[in-house]
């Protein structure tokens, strides 16, 4: 092994330089050759990362955009016109999220011992954008099965690509630019996402969903009669969902990989399986170790789960009951989401300004309220103004009880505890939301949606409050007894 491949060894085992280079000359190679040699890579290392940090900020400029041009509302919309039912979105929606849960908390610990590189991200990437033409497609040939593998395949994808695309930028990018890179995109990334959307909206509504005739003349080619053709907005939209993926994965293939060692064992997938879901099992523990943590635990579940409901039909309501007013049913819907995007910056500022003085009951009572606001304003007052304020006031909400949970888990669990809880709580949920979102689907198909906004909005309000103002009472009296005993 030459100085350099011996340097560079040493350096990815995050040695200082100080000791590296003790290390090397006690191996017998001179000081005036490491310096030389150290600074060759620095200069190498450098412009790879600047490399680098080209790359992914326009890999992330890229994904904002097609994530905008995927926003969930529109996806449901469509699953609708290829002809599925309320029962079939609701399940499928209940199914997506198990299967986030699942896959999300399998790749986090199978990448402890599997490196996943940039070939596996892009591919991901690349089946995820596909997974849009699938969808689009469905909707032209009004098949809501082809449209519920797709929307599946591409969830999976989707998760494979997110969540090992982090792991890679930590290892990618500096600290200092990861920062900075981070802090641009939680503020612009959403922005930028929120123009994709208006975008969607706007094309879905200016080109029906039946589509918009087009003749292209090419007398030039010697035709006998023009081309005839459809444009459909959807289909539109979707292609460039899928095409903003699939650059995203090709932009994956031109970053200069820094592997990670001591984590490519090879292990059987079938195996790791199995004893993914033994840990899973033996760490489920932590969710019944008191009852503190077990209402915690209950109201969590029970508020995504009423969630869920909310997200996958708030859409289609919107869609179907005001296409003829204001801009029509797309644009309402992109508009409304799109405004309530934008707040959720402001939300998030000020609820984490202003956590420490609220305190946890008074937050985790208003956010669930601002919440439960949503589908309550469906089902009586179905008023666009006041569904879309009452959008913004949820998002809003969300953060509030987001933070608020956190909170609550410092005070009742140790850091060990809090990572155990917070990576297993999807697992734990897998079973729960398939069932009760099921269950809600079958609510919104035998009567109406709407009445399944009510069932959701007395969830909310009448069991996942009280049981969050339960676990602030029962910490209230703890806190009381510690301060009489100090006294």
């Amino acid at each position: 092994m030459g100085l350099k491949e011996e340097l560079s060894r040493e350096l990815g085992k995050g040695n200082s330089i100080y000791v590296i280079k003790a290390n090397l000359i006690n191996r017998g190679y001179l000081e005036e050759d490491i310096t030389t040699a150290f600074k060759g890579i620095l200069t190498i290392k450098s412009e790879e990362n600047d490399k680098n940090n080209k790359i992914l900020g326009f890999k992330e400029l890229v994904d904002r955009i097609g994530y905008g041009f995927a926003s969930q509302q529109f996806i449901n919309i469509l699953f609708m016109l290829s002809g599925a039912s309320l029962l079939l979105i609701g399940f499928v929606s209940g199914l997506k999220t198990a299967l986030i849960y699942f896959i999300s908390g399998f790749l986090k610990q199978y990448a402890k011992i599997k490196y996943f590189g940039k070939k596996y991200i892009g591919v991901s990437g690349i089946i995820y954008g596909l997974s849009f033409l699938g969808m689009a497609f469905s909707v032209v040939l009004h098949n809501p099965l082809f449209f519920t593998i797709s929307l599946l395949v591409g969830t999976v994808g989707v998760i494979a690509h997110g969540d090992t695309y982090i792991r890679l930028l930590n290892a990618t990018l500096n600290s200092e630019h990861r920062k900075t890179f981070l802090k641009f995109i939680s503020y612009f990334g959403i922005i930028i996402t929120a123009v994709a959307i208006f975008i969607t909206g706007l094309l879905m509504e200016l080109i029906p969903t039946n589509g918009m005739a087009f003749d292209l003349n090419l007398s030039w080619l010697n035709l006998a009669s023009p081309i005839h053709f459809e444009l459909y907005g959807y289909l539109l939209a979707f292609e460039i969902t899928a095409i903003m993926f699939i650059l995203s994965g090709y932009l994956m293939s031109l970053v200069t990989e820094i592997k990670e060692e001591g984590n490519n064992t090879i292990t059987y997938i079938f195996t790791f399986v199995k004893e993914y879901i033994q840990n899973a099992k033996e760490d489920s523990g932590v969710f019944i170790k008191n009852k503190k943590i077990f209402l915690l635990t209950l109201a969590a579940i029970i508020m995504t789960i009423a969630q869920i409901l909310v997200n996958s039909y708030v859409g289609i309501f919107i869609y179907e009951n005001f296409k003829h007013q204001f801009l029509g049913g797309f644009l309402n819907v992109a508009i409304i989401f799109v405004i309530a995007l934008i707040t959720s910056i402001a939300g998030t500022l000020l609820t984490k300004r202003f956590a420490k003085n609220l305190g946890e009951a008074p937050m985790l009572v208003f956010g669930t309220l601002l919440i439960a606001l949503l589908p309550l304003t469906i089902y009586y007052n179905p008023n666009l103004y006041a569904i879309g304020l009452a959008t913004v006031l949820s998002v809003i909400g969300g953060a509030i009880v987001g933070i608020a949970q956190g909170l609550i888990a410092e005070r009742i669990m140790t850091e060990r505890e809090i990572n155990t809880y917070f990576s297993g709580l999807g697992f734990i949920s897998i079973l729960p939301t398939i069932i009760l979102v099921t269950v809600g689907a079958i609510i919104a198909q035998l009567y109406d949606i709407q009445t399944l906004f009510l069932t959701s909005g007395i969830i909310l309000a009448g069991i996942v409050m009280p049981l969050y103002f339960i676990l602030v009472l029962i910490l209230e009296k703890e806190y009381r007894i510690e301060h009489k005993k100090r006294k």
